[in-house]
Order: C-alpha cells, then sequence, then structure tokens
C-alpha cells in the first residue's frame, strides 16, 4: 500500500511538472508577442514620420483653359505628363480670401473667433505634425506688411487677403509659422510637414508691372510680357527645387478663376503622386478635406465634411 500511495504521489508530480512546463511555454509565447508588440509600437511613428511633406503652391486669377495647353505657360505644361491632373476641379466662388479660407476651413467668410482650420489642427498635434505658411513679399511674420507695390502699380506686393494663417491669427501659431518667402525660409530639403506657399502678387499671375519692369521675385527678378508666363517663370524656379527632394508632394492651384468659370488647375506632383488624369469632380473644399486625411487630423470642419476628398498622398 505504500508503495502504491508512492507511485500515486509520483504519479501527480509529474502531472502538476508537465503542467508547470506548459505554462512555461505559455509564458515564452506571451513573452514574444509581448516584445512584438513593443517593436510595432516603436515602428508606428517611424512609418508617420516617413509620410510624404505636402506642399501646396497657390497661383491667382486664372481659368483652367488659361493654362492647361497655354503657349504662355511652357513650363507648367511640360511637368503635367509627370503628374496627377484633375481635370474637374472647382474653385467654389467669387473672390480670393473667399477661396483660401474655404481650402484651409472650409468656409467662405472670416468668423469671431476664426473658425476651425488646418493650421489649428495640426497645431494641436503636439509637433507630429508641422507647418509653415511662405508669403513672397510679406515684411515680417503674421501678415506684418508689404514690401512696396507691384512695379508701376498700386497693387501690395503682398496681400492679407491671400493669407490664410493671418485670417486665424486668433487660434493658430500664426505668429511662428506664417512667415516671409525668403532664400533664407524656404529650404525644400528641410520642409515641415504641411508648406502652404503664395507667390506675391505679380508672381502669382493677378497683377503685370508696368512698362516692361521685372516684378521683385525672392529668388530674384522675374520678367515677362503677360501674367501667365511672369507666374510660370515663378513655378520654374520654384517647384523643381521640390521636386528634387524624394518625400515632396507638390500641389499647385489657383484660387479662382473668372466669374464665368471657376474650373482651376489643380496638379500634384513628386513623391507618391501616379501621372495621368482624374475626372472625379473636387473643389477647394475637398482639398481641405484631402489635407486632413493626408495628415490624420481627425474630423473636417465646415464645408470640407461633406466635400469628396482629394486624394492627397
Amino acid at each position: 500500500m505504500e508503495m502504491h500511495a508512492e507511485n500515486a504521489w509520483a504519479r501527480r508530480l509529474k502531472g502538476v511538472g508537465s503542467w508547470l512546463t506548459g505554462q512555461r511555454s505559455w509564458v515564452s509565447v506571451l513573452a514574444v508577442v509581448g516584445v512584438g508588440v513593443a517593436l510595432l509600437g516603436l515602428v508606428r511613428p517611424a512609418q508617420a514620420d516617413a509620410r510624404s511633406k505636402v506642399a501646396v503652391i497657390v497661383m491667382e486669377n486664372k481659368a483652367y483653359s488659361k493654362i492647361v495647353g497655354s503657349a504662355d505657360a511652357p513650363y507648367t505644361n511640360s511637368v503635367i505628363p509627370q503628374g496627377q491632373l484633375f481635370t474637374n476641379y472647382f474653385a467654389v466662388i467669387n473672390g480670393s480670401l473667399h477661396n483660401y479660407l474655404a481650402m484651409t476651413s472650409g468656409l467662405t467668410a472670416k468668423q469671431k473667433p476664426p473658425q476651425a482650420n488646418v493650421f489649428q489642427a495640426i497645431d494641436g498635434t503636439g509637433g507630429s505634425v508641422t507647418w509653415t505658411e511662405l508669403e513672397e513679399s510679406m515684411t515680417g511674420n503674421c501678415g506684418a506688411g508689404s514690401a512696396g507695390n507691384v512695379p508701376g502699380t498700386t497693387q501690395p506686393l503682398y496681400s492679407r487677403g491671400h493669407d490664410p494663417a493671418y485670417q486665424y491669427r486668433g487660434n493658430s501659431s500664426c505668429s511662428q509659422h506664417d512667415v516671409p518667402l525668403t532664400t533664407a525660409t524656404f529650404n525644400p530639403a528641410a520642409l515641415p510637414s504641411f508648406s502652404y506657399i503664395v507667390p506675391n502678387q505679380c508672381d502669382d499671375m493677378h497683377t503685370l508691372p508696368t512698362s516692361g519692369q521685372a516684378c521683385p521675385a525672392f529668388y530674384g527678378s522675374n520678367t515677362a510680357t503677360n501674367t501667365v508666363t511672369m507666374g510660370d517663370n515663378w513655378l520654374r524656379s520654384v517647384v523643381p527645387q521640390l521636386l528634387a527632394q524624394p518625400d515632396v508632394t507638390v500641389l499647385i492651384t489657383f484660387d479662382e478663376g473668372s466669374s464665368k468659370n471657376e474650373q482651376v488647375l489643380m496638379l500634384e506632383l513628386g513623391a507618391g503622386v501616379t501621372s495621368g488624369t482624374n475626372g472625379t469632380a473636387f473643389n477647394h473644399y475637398g482639398l481641405e478635406a484631402g489635407l486632413y486625411n493626408a495628415f490624420g487630423l481627425g474630423a473636417v470642419p465646415g464645408n470640407g465634411a461633406t466635400a469628396t476628398p482629394l486624394p492627397v498622398p
């Protein structure tokens, strides 16, 4: 009987040992899984940081038909085959400021306090997404003033009506990130996540200097006999520097077309862009929605909430 009892105890102890061995195996598995989860946590931010940087360039007052296929815009037409051309893209209203607001807030009129906007949303990411607005011929940060007029005219080179960040200065970091476009501030190799670039009022095709005078571009002088070629010259100087970077996507558009035709150019070039044409109907509200989606900024405010989002890489 004693030997039988000892054998029974031995069998029980052996069973306990097997059970503990099994538990150790599960612990090992769980440990490996835990390490894997931890590593995934480390990888995700790196993947987010690898996101393409987006630079939006806004030109002025030209309908789609005045640019696409125009002999006055040879550079722009030369790069269209390299990018994705949106053939059914529209401004949302007549008037410059209204459209600048539309593409960044989804509304066309200023509010007090300022409406929710893409710059404020980026500020809310705690630095994981960053922004800069570059305004050519602005004399200081956040709408300080204009460095003179378009030569021979009364039009200021810099206009606050073309500066959406200034309009939202009450709820965004305008004083830090809305800066003059200069050779010192324009560094394509070290851009923030989002750059919003606005040429001055002769480089953006708005107003032609009189008597053949040059437009004072930030990189030197710009001469042309018509507004379209002057703006195209400016793009020829600036865009290749952006496209030379492997992680930059460039969007070129116009604030508005004309009172009779608000179809405007929207051309995407660079990182993540598949060349070709896209005939889906989009507008400036869709650009706003596309930017919110690209940077993971959450719910889109204003009319962008119901717009078809532009596919921004």
